[in-house]
């Protein structure tokens, strides 16, 4: 069977999304800009394909996803804009800040690092582009059916190369032996807490797709009990447990506290969503995410080490730990450059002048994806990327809000999730300043309006 050059393009993307987390969450630079590459000659071939007749963009899409996907550019000029030389009295009138602490003669740029932001700039395309991909290429169920399976594969990979690096004592990350999260599972990332943030991402696609494949009706007598348990034993649903299962164990064994807490957390807010949106109660639901619960939380839990992540929870103290200083420091931070930001990708060196004495160490990014936002690109541009969210949220509830379509609310519980993940893990954590997770996280948004361009009908206005 010959394949559509659309489908190549489409099996193209997939691999990238497998391909950004290996080479250390494409964090290096290298890495960086090889995944900017790669999105970019994707982007140009389907470009290239619409030109010629062979693609389109569904046009449902554009009707919800417009708004989006513009708010995204937005941004992107936004950054652009910061790399811009500008007259000085206009660059004193917008940042006082950055026109007191340039030294060069003439025009002056917002950014305090334009190299720098001209980096950052490229990240954000990036993401963009492959947001826009998700629109333009998840245009049918089998193609988000196979979006979610893919994640689900890159997933369990992550989880059990992490797991069996901690196992056998190998302690390799990306063909290389580990500097740092000796002892911990950090697959092919560098820190642990971005490989829990990863798989609580890839567990909320796999949990989403499972949930889609429930039955729809109960079983009429102990024999068709039975016939479904043995169906169950041998169809694709027990091996997409499994690998939910070893996902929770290389969440565990990452024994990052924030990550566990906020995927139990995230679990239990989107079930209640869709509880909630299916408009009537559902025990099959119920159980389900009860079984994920019991199962991979006190069994598995505690063959792969749980008491040691309790153990570390218990210790966490908000009064030693130096994160929550470093937010405390990066207030001052953003009151110096509350419309303007100082430049995406700039935190590394303005966080300097800010650091009390007593706050210890080199400080790469801030422990808050929410402060590092509004500290680089401003509050403005930062309530701009809020709004993009808020928006894939919404389009998420309204999709799960449809019968007879169980496949997209499967992946609206994904979005579901994912957002709630991300709301509480980003107050402790900058998962979103990493390549690969920040790449996932936006195909995953992608897919709540995607999702909603399928054939389907929408909940009631009322609802």
């Amino acid at each position: 069977m010959k394949l559509r050059p659309e489908s190549l393009l489409f099996a193209g993307y997939c691999a990238l999304l497998v391909w950004a987390p290996l080479p250390f969450a494409s964090y290096r630079p290298w890495a960086a800009a090889l995944l900017t590459l790669l999105a970019g000659l994707l982007f140009a071939g389907w470009l290239l394909l619409y030109c010629a007749g062979g693609a389109r963009v569904n046009p449902g899409v554009w009707r919800y996803a417009r708004l989006p996907l513009a708010l995204l550019l937005l941004v992107q000029a936004w950054v652009l804009l910061q790399t811009v030389p500008l007259p000085r009295a206009l660059v004193q009138w917008l940042s006082p800040q950055a026109y007191a602490w340039h030294i060069r003669e003439g025009w002056l740029t917002l950014s305090l690092d334009p190299s720098a932001t001209r980096a950052y700039l490229l990240r954000g395309l990036t993401f963009t582009v492959c947001f826009f991909l998700t629109l333009a290429l998840v245009n049918s169920r089998e193609r988000l059916k196979l979006l979610l399976q893919v994640l689900v594969f890159s997933g369990t990979f992550q989880a059990a190369y992490g797991t069996l690096m901690v196992l056998s004592g190998l302690e390799l990350g990306f063909f290389v032996e580990k500097y740092t999260g000796k002892g911990v599972a950090t697959g092919t990332f560098v820190n642990r807490n971005h490989l829990a943030g990863y798989l609580v991402m890839c567990l909320a696609a796999g949990i989403g797709l499972l949930l889609s494949q429930l039955a729809t009706t109960a079983a009429q007598g102990w024999r068709e009990r039975l016939q479904r348990w043995l169906a169950l034993l041998l169809s694709a649903k027990i091996r997409l447990r499994i690998y939910l299962a070893v996902m929770v164990i290389g969440l565990v064994l990452t024994r990052a506290r924030m990550g566990n807490v906020a995927f139990f957390t995230a679990l239990g807010v989107a079930g209640a969503v869709a509880l909630y949106a299916g408009g009537r109660f559902s025990w099959r639901v119920v159980a389900f995410l009860g079984s994920l619960l019991l199962v991979d939380l006190l069994i598995l839990g505690q063959w792969f080490g749980l008491d040691r992540l309790v153990e570390r929870l218990e210790q966490t103290s908000p009064d030693s730990e130096a994160r929550v200083f470093s937010s405390a420091y990066t207030f001052d931070y953003i009151q110096a450059f509350p419309l303007t930001g100082s430049g995406g990708g700039s935190f590394y060196g303005i966080f300097p002048n800010f650091q009390h004495p007593s706050l210890e160490g080199f400080y790469v990014h801030a422990h808050n994806d929410y402060l590092e936002f509004a500290a680089e690109l401003g509050v403005p541009a930062t309530l701009v990327l809020a709004l993009v969210v808020l928006l894939a949220l919404h389009s998420a509830w309204r999709v799960q809000c449809r019968s007879g379509a169980p496949l997209e609310r499967g992946a609206a519980f994904a979005v579901t999730m994912t957002v709630c993940w991300a709301a509480l893990h980003s107050l402790s954590d900058f998962n979103l300043q990493i390549p690969a997770n920040a790449l996932t996280f936006v195909s995953i948004l992608a897919t709540a309006f995607a999702c909603r361009a399928l054939p389907g009908r929408d909940c009631a206005p009322g609802r």
